[in-house]
């Protein structure tokens, strides 16, 4: 695949008002200071559906697709050098439509290639992998009490797997709290948020 520095933005929210929606603008403000080239993928917006097919899975042992968005995704996926994951997290864990974007974009023989000795990735070109979150619960509590699904499955199994070598996790816990204490948090989170992506 070809050496790029663009930046693609995968965003996992339905709702504009969300703390997630002021994460992603966040993001793209501070990619633009930055001069950063990037192209963000919304799944909702796109109306993007997670779920595999009968007919979708038949190609699934040569990597094709029906869908054309999954397409549409892999080519901006080629195309860029780091992925930045925007998405809440919902009962521990990814929300079904981010779950179901990895299911039906990463296809093998495109994403990755079985071995004897387990899964080999192919996206290597990928130099880094940011994922930004929010939770109800803690950060401790997701890390240490609810199977750190983000660091141990996500981003330890799944993105390793695909062949990117560094990745990060940032959560914004307690992302409901109200009053002046919350929303200073939320205003030091967002500015975080730009610090880290022009980075």
């Amino acid at each position: 695949m070809t050496r790029t520095n663009r930046t693609l933005v995968i965003y996992a929210h339905p709702y504009t008002g969300s703390f997630n929606h002021a994460v992603l603008e966040a993001t793209t403000t501070a990619l633009d200071k930055a001069n950063r080239p990037y192209d963000v993928i919304d799944l909702y917006a796109d109306g993007f559906d997670p779920r595999y097919t009968v007919e979708e899975l038949a190609l699934f042992s040569d990597g094709g697709t029906l869908d054309p968005l999954v397409t549409r995704y892999q080519e901006l996926i080629k195309g860029a050098a780091r992925l930045i994951v925007i998405t809440p997290i919902w009962w521990n864990d990814l929300p079904g439509m981010l779950k179901g974007f990895f299911d039906k974009v990463m296809k093998q023989k495109w994403a990755y290639d079985p071995t004897p000795s387990g899964v080999k990735g192919r996206l290597t070109h990928i130099e880094q992998m940011l994922v930004l979150t929010t939770s109800t619960s803690p950060t401790w509590y997701m890390r240490y009490l609810a199977g750190n699904a983000m660091g141990s499955v996500f981003l330890g199994a799944t993105a390793k797997q695909l062949g990117i070598q560094r990745r990060r996790w940032i959560n914004f816990g307690q992302v409901g709290k109200d009053g002046e204490a919350g929303d200073r948090r939320r205003a030091d989170h967002l500015q975080k948020v730009g610090h880290l992506v022009a980075a």
